[in-house]
């Protein structure tokens, strides 16, 4: 009750609010009731020793199969049923104990796993000193401390740092698999609170955001009381707060506050993240067992009007079995007669629905992992191996046929050089490591003596725009060690960190010509230009974002005291905000457009850089505008955005930057493959037009035959016309079309035209879309998922702003790129490059979704081949509800008899190897549309199954008609030796179907057959050769009918060729399939290529053999 207060009392206020240390301030005029929020105890597991068996059972109850066999099974219980409840409640009970038991198994690891992080120790301010508690022990409010390689106990607001600048490197590899350095830094005001005395006298109220699941997303504020009424009011972010599970590097020690503790911190909200997206060949089994439901009901009704039919009927008063014969005598049908008779067919014929189904694909889609084992899909530089996040959807790694991908680290390799730069309308280009001057006119490359006032700017606006970190290393010892301002450079070898390679590239290029930022320290940034010693400070950091799709950081030059705004982005944010009030600034702008735009067509990422000078007094308003609008908890992003809007204006345009992104190994061969394979691939990029469009010719995406049509700068008005014109055109049939959209068009297309739009898409063979966000990437798989052919979609990128598509997409895939591993974490699986795409979906993708639909149409088919004679017997039999198979067939036939080999067949098969798939990539049209899940298949399979019934049944029928098995001893068959001679045939059968479907087979799959029918060999020797007790009462009438049906030769002939018999349609159907099948034509290829080598060789030696007879003879 008391969670539940909380949580109604912090959505009342809409967000959280803590005392630092747990005291209120004595200043405050009116104290704020602070409730008490959760404890820093971890709880992953879902049961406890008391609440597991109820709970486990409510849990797999709320499955409809098992409540649907446990009705059965109660049904058996309340009525007189033809065979024993057991039959109904063991293989429910051992469904339900191995599904129980694996649950148990998981949760007690859970359970050993929160132990080990609850009873870790932790450090935590307490009565002015330094205590020891154990890490559940950890309170909102409480102040902890957190040494160099430790990991932080729970959210921690970052208060004081070693680090007299109040900041501390982190790694978040457990969090998002980062591997890269972050810097977080602390408030101004309490960066000098750096021991336990300082941090015990703190009081300071803190409002935040309440507990969500978003890693790259903190607000707050925090009024620290000094001494008097009036707090001083610090802005707070996500820089400030450091997560949960995160670990603190180069820093020998931090001090933070609790703000998130426990399930309520970032980490646990993440894990509690669950997917919930689900195969075709689920939903595809799911109509399945719908039908045969309805087939059940039909059974049952049409059993159940016929029994009372032919009971009225003279053939039954004639009959004394029925003892109707006295005069007069008619039957009576009561109610209670026709519940007992339903429910006795509903017991008799419910074993079609095959109950192992369910536990058999939970365990083998347990087991059947992403091919984390094959070497192919190992990164040879990173060692890095496949990832499966998802295993319930292995299968539809089969099924793909829209491709979404992004450009940027996955396509290419995300390692940026820098080329080419614009710099006041003149072009330079990078030579060995030295920047020139580019001749436009005869594209000649010219040395500089020095570098021009202009350049020399520029590049210092690029060494002061970033969020580099600097290492430092002796060149010597390669040591990495804390700079220092004595340390002469020469010295030293500088290493810059980022978590944008686009930086990187630009702070490094910089560094190589003369322009080299040394780092920062206290908030000074230092350049060495030419070997001068420059100085700034830095004051505002406007970081990037999507929508502004720019960032900028102010600095004061501390030579000249002047202050300066330096801004750099996508040239469509950051041209629109420079200042065009005379002529030449206009044509500085057309140039430097016109140079970005030749940048792009050599496929170079491009930036605008601009700066603007701010006077003392502009720079305090901003200051104090941009601190009120951080300090607000809603909707901070838009106030911030109208103040960064405002500074961001009137900007003097300096120039531009083009950086060279390499295509990763292997793309245009992996894209081609995927096209043959009948998938067509988008490209989602937020480069712009002519860099995109560039990159989609030299990987082979768009195609020199191909007719490009473009959407792009689309306004309301003419969106219309310009889309009829594209449509028209991409209605002719002799043409292959590609398609290019920018983002802004796209808006406008999904907006006014979504139907129309997605038909010129459908019929061009390749899409790019540009200058995209991440909304926008995620709503375009949203129209192709959403469109009347719903096809089953992918998409795949590297970095966070890939995730919305990536968990929007039927299937995500994740590349182990340079940008962060959000994209890995949050993708169904992962892998690290582009090309490993191929394998996946050709290969590993084919044999998935072919062992699965193998797996749930042959469990269809046995219970089909098994229960079916039932229903024959019952007609025979005039509806007797008289059981034809023993309880222990009813029993044991889907728990042992028959699924061993199933499951083999599922982790093992490959029904075409992957040398074959990979050379033919058309192959995999074969298994699209959940082609081997259409009714089609299904009914090919279900008749299969009925011509085995009725070779089994009305064969042995024949068999046993008049006495003709010839048992010994003048012995006359019985019931109980035709069922036992019949789900003998039965299991024998349904596993060599098994064996026929079958590709590849492998010592584990032929002993899980050995095995299954020896099992059920053994069972009936000891079942039927010992006198028993069944279920509790004695069954003298199976005794000795298992051995019986081994004495007579003729019946044991007869049920061999009736075995025969049954699958020689099966075998007919797999020898003309196999005279179209790909291996076999592979195999022949290679014979041939083979037998024309061997001819080769042979003709070479002859022809060497008599040269050197010629020459002996000479």
């Amino acid at each position: 009750m008391s969670s539940l207060r909380r949580k109604n009392k912090d959505k009342a206020n809409a967000s959280r609010m803590l005392f630092v240390n747990r005291i209120p301030p004595e200043e405050m005029a009116d104290p704020v009731v602070v409730p008490k929020y959760m404890s820093n105890n971890i709880k992953t597991s879902k049961y406890t020793f008391i609440n597991f068996i109820p709970k486990n059972l409510f849990e797999q109850f709320r499955r409809i199969a098992n409540f649907y066999f446990l009705c059965v099974a109660i049904i058996q219980v309340s009525i007189e049923s033809p065979v024993s409840p057991m039959t109904s409640i063991l293989p429910l009970v051992f469904v339900i104990t191995v599904t129980g038991v694996k649950q148990a198994y998981e949760d007690w690891l859970r359970h050993r796993e929160d132990n080990k992080v609850n009873n870790a120790p932790a450090r935590v301010l307490r009565e002015g000193a330094m205590t020891d508690v154990l890490t559940s022990q950890i309170q909102v409010g409480d102040i902890v401390e957190v040494q160099k390689d430790e990991q932080f106990p729970c959210d921690l607001l970052l208060l004081a740092s070693a680090n007299s600048e109040g900041t501390c490197d982190v790694t978040t590899a457990n969090l998002d698999g980062e591997t890269n350095l972050k810097t977080f830094t602390s408030p101004p005001d309490t960066r000098h609170l750096d021991t336990p005395e300082d941090l015990a006298t703190m009081r300071a109220l803190i409002e935040c955001q309440l507990p969500h699941a978003n890693l790259y997303d903190f607000k707050g504020r925090m009024d620290m009381y000094k001494g008097n009424a009036q707090p001083t009011k610090l802005s707070l972010a996500t820089e400030n707060l450091l997560l949960r599970g995160a670990r603190l590097k180069n820093t020998p020690v931090v001090y933070g506050v609790s703000v998130y503790t426990g399930e309520e911190t970032k980490m646990a909200l993440n894990t509690k993240m669950t997917n919930n997206k689900f195969s075709t060949v689920e939903k595809s089994m799911n109509y399945f067992l719908v039908f045969f439901l309805i087939l059940l009901i039909l059974e049952i009704v049409v059993c159940t009007v016929l029994k009372y039919q032919l009971y009225g009927t003279e053939f039954t008063k004639d009959s004394w079995y029925f003892q109707l014969r006295e005069e007069n005598s008619t039957l009576t049908v009561t109610a209670r007669d026709v519940v007992q008779d339903s429910f006795s067919f509903l017991v008799l014929f419910n074993y079609i629905i095959p109950i192992s189904l369910y536990v058999t694909l939970a365990d083998y889609l347990m087991m059947q992992c992403m091919p984390e084992w094959d070497d192919d899909l190992r990164c040879t530089t990173t060692r890095e191996r496949a990832k499966c996040n998802t295993s319930d959807l292995n299968e539809e790694l089969g099924q793909v046929q829209y491709l979404f991908t992004d450009k940027t680290g996955t396509l290419t390799e995300n390692i940026m050089h820098f080329r080419h730069c614009s710099v006041d309308g003149a072009k330079y280009i990078d030579v060995d490591g030295d920047i020139h001057a580019l001749n436009d006119r005869n594209n000649k490359a010219l040395p500089l003596p020095s570098l021009p006032e202009t350049l020399e700017t520029f590049l210092e606006t690029l060494a002061l725009c970033h969020t580099v970190q600097v290492t430092t290393r002796e060149k010597d010892t390669g040591e990495v060690i804390a700079s220092s301002d004595e340390m002469e450079l020469a010295e030293m070898k500088l290493e810059y960190q980022a978590a944008s390679p686009d930086e990187k590239a630009l702070v490094e290029a910089c560094a190589r010509y003369g322009v080299v930022f040394e780092g920062q320290s206290h908030d000074r940034l230092l350049l060495s230009v030419k070997g001068e010693r420059r100085t700034f400070t830095r004051l505002q950091i406007l970081e990037f974002d999507s929508d502004r799709k720019c960032m900028s950081v102010a600095v004061r030059d501390e030579s000249s005291r002047k202050i300066w705004l330096l801004t750099k982005g996508a040239e469509s944010s950051v041209l629109k905000r420079c200042s065009v009030s005379d002529q030449a600034s206009r044509t500085l702008r057309d140039t430097t457009l016109k140079h970005i735009n030749d940048y792009a067509m050599l496929g170079l990422r491009t930036l605008a850089v601009a700066r603007r000078e701010l006077t003392d007094k502009q720079y305090e308003d901003f200051a104090a505008q941009l601190s009120q609008a951080r300090q607000t908890l809603d909707n901070r992003e838009e106030a911030v955005r109208k103040v960064t809007d405002r500074m961001e204006a009137d900007l003097t345009l300096l120039g531009a930057t083009g950086v060279e992104d390499l295509l990763q190994e292997g793309v245009q061969e992996t894209l081609e493959s995927l096209r043959a394979a009948g998938i067509k691939v988008w490209v989602l990029t937020g480069d712009k037009v002519e860099t995109a469009v560039n990159i989609a010719y030299s990987c082979g995406h768009f195609k020199g035959f191909m007719t490009i049509l473009t959407l792009t700068g689309l306004e309301e008005e003419g969106a219309e016309a310009k889309l009829q014109e594209c449509d028209a055109e991409s209605q002719k049939s002799d043409g292959h079309y590609g398609l290019v959209v920018d983002g802004s068009s796209l808006q406008v297309l999904l907006d006014h035209h979504r139907r129309r739009f997605y038909d010129v898409c459908r019929r061009c063979t390749a899409v790019v879309c540009c200058r995209m966000s991440p909304r926008q990437k995620a709503e375009t798989v949203r129209l192709v998922k959403t469109s009347g052919e719903h096809p089953i979609c992918a998409a795949i990128g590297d970095g966070a702003n890939d995730v919305s598509m990536i968990q929007e997409a039927h299937v995500g895939l994740g590349v182990m790129g340079k940008e962060g591993r959000q994209a890995v974490r949050c993708a169904d699986f992962a892998f690290a490059r582009f090309k490993f795409l191929k394998k996946v979906l050709l290969v590993h993708g084919h044999w998935y979704y072919t062992r699965v639909s193998t797996l749930v149409q042959y469990s269809f088919y046995k219970n089909v081949a098994f229960i079916t004679p039932q229903l024959y017997f019952a007609v025979m039999s005039a509806f007797s509800t008289q059981p034809v198979y023993d309880s222990l067939a009813l029993t044991m036939f889907n728990i042992t008899f028959t699924s061993l080999p199933v499951f083999v067949f599922g982790l093992f098969d490959q029904n075409l190897p992957a040398e074959l798939l990979m050379s033919r990539p058309h192959l995999y049209k074969r298994i699209a549309n959940n082609a081997a899940m259409s009714w089609l298949i299904f009914f090919k399979w279900t008749l299969f199954a009925l011509w085995h019934t009725v070779v089994m049944y009305f064969g042995l029928y024949f068999v046993y008609a008049d006495d003709t098995p010839g048992l010994p001893n003048g012995q006359t068959p019985d019931l109980f030796l035709f069922g036992t001679t019949l789900i003998s045939i039965c299991v024998v059968v349904t596993n060599l179907k098994l064996v026929l479907e079958a590709h590849y087979f492998t010592h584990f799959f032929v002993l899980s057959v050995v095995l299954s029918l020896l099992f059920y060999a053994v069972q009936c020797l000891i079942y039927h050769g010992v006198w028993i007790s069944d279920y509790g009462s004695l069954q003298p009438d199976v005794f000795w009918s298992y051995y019986r049906m081994f004495e007579s030769p003729a019946l044991m002939l007869a049920s061999v060729l009736l075995g025969v018999v049954c699958l020689v349609p099966d075998l007919v159907d797999k020898v003309i399939l196999g005279s179209n099948d790909e291996r076999v034509k592979f195999r022949r290829q290679k014979m041939k290529s083979s037998e024309v080598s061997a001819t080769l060789y042979v003709t070479y030696v002859n022809e060497a053999f008599a040269c050197t007879e010629e020459d002996e003879a000479v």
